[in-house]
């Protein structure tokens, strides 16, 4: 079930990866794995999500690439891994919009 009260931001882990730029984002409770800009696979964020595809790092040499975001109480994980090796790890923090003070 999305946090609809969740302040809607962009959260972004970014990495370099055999010449590859990986990058997952998530805003609004969607989220994206991008490999250099594209947009290779796309889905909602509930309590956790994986988001996967396939590309090719070196001359006949593919990698199987995942987007993992969990979330946990007020804390949101996103992880970024390469055939199974995880590559970048990042915890971001989730602020409730009545948490909010304007």
């Amino acid at each position: 079930m999305p946090h609809s009260k969740d302040v809607a931001r962009m959260f972004k882990l970014e990495t370099q990866y055999r010449g590859a730029t990986l990058r997952l984002e998530l805003e609004n409770n969607q989220a994206r794995l991008l490999i250099n800009g594209i947009v290779r696979d796309r889905g909602m964020v509930t309590s956790s999500l994986r988001l996967s595809t396939t590309v090719q790092t070196d001359y006949e040499w593919h990698e199987f690439i995942e987007g993992i975001i969990s979330r946990e109480g007020k804390t949101l994980t996103a992880v970024l891994t390469a055939s199974k090796a995880e590559v970048s790890r990042k915890d971001f923090a989730v602020i409730a919009r009545d948490e909010v003070s304007l």
